[in-house]
């Protein structure tokens, strides 16, 4: 019973706010004769740390397979944006930048390279976010064909490398972002989303960068970018975002505003 698909959990959810009573009656179960609702309850626990010398958070949810080695300063948010969008479970293990648990034995075999965030399916170890957010797309069929894959990839990729360059690295901003926005701003001119009138990842992974930018540099000006900035709107007002990268970015703006607060290596986030 512990391996059904969260689908099929929440299939057997509809079920059951109809009315029907559902058990699991499966040889040598320890959670036979219990409904769907209390065995997934016995299973639940709170996030547990990398280690026993992180702080402890919570989890989204832990009847998953899947664990994701995160950190707030670290890209571990878009991930975690994601997951709620598509309804998908994950265990949320925080290592401790501080403590250099990324750099630990026990780490390095999930990321040879050190690096948060990071993310285990059963076997399989994966690291750099975009990795991560087109794998979740993929695996819990958001991408149908060849088609969708390359037009996620391609946003992806433009978000982690021409998108953050040309804003997040101060020697190119100067130069690309304005023609970088200029034409992110014209291509939302005729349409809601990334890829038309559908949210998908491909929004997820461009506009992190882009509801971070306020939080990192407020001296910028984004009102050149009309288009962009009813978009940036239009995401921060998901339920999925404002719980996950426009709290984040939120907190970010608070604590700066406090104290000025030593940033990560940029290193050791992916």
């Amino acid at each position: 019973c512990l391996g059904l698909s969260s689908r099929i959990y929440q299939h057997v959810q509809e079920e059951v706010s109809l009315g029907a009573s559902v058990q699991l009656f499966v040889c040598k179960c320890p959670f036979r004769n219990t409904t769907f609702d209390q065995a997934f309850e016995m299973l639940a626990a709170r996030t547990r740390p990398f280690t026993t010398a992180a702080p402890a958070r919570r989890s989204v949810v832990t009847h998953s397979s899947l664990k994701l080695y995160t950190n707030p300063a670290s890209r571990g948010k878009i991930v975690e944006w994601y997951l709620q969008e598509i309804g998908q479970d994950a265990e949320l293990i925080n290592v401790d930048m501080k403590e250099k648990q990324h750099k630990s034995e026990q780490f390095m075999k999930v990321n040879p390279f050190g690096k948060v965030p990071a993310l285990q399916d059963g076997e399989l170890s994966l690291f750099e976010s975009g990795a991560l957010l087109t794998y979740l797309a993929d695996k819990y069929g958001q991408l149908a064909t060849p088609e969708d894959r390359a037009k996620a990839s391609q946003w992806v990729l433009f978000a982690n490398s021409t998108l953050a360059n040309s804003v997040f690295v101060e020697q190119f901003r100067e130069k690309s972002m304005p023609i970088v926005m200029g034409n992110l701003d014209s291509v939302l001119a005729s349409r809601e989303y990334l890829e038309g009138g559908a949210f998908s990842v491909s929004d997820v992974a461009v506009g992190a960068y882009l509801l971070y930018i306020p939080a990192f540099f407020p001296q910028l000006d984004l009102s050149p970018y009309p288009n962009v900035v009813a978009y940036m709107q239009r995401l921060a007002a998901r339920p999925a975002c404002a719980a996950t990268v426009a709290a984040r970015a939120q907190q970010k703006k608070e604590e700066d505003a406090k104290t000025p607060t030593a940033k990560p290596a940029a290193a050791d986030v992916a």
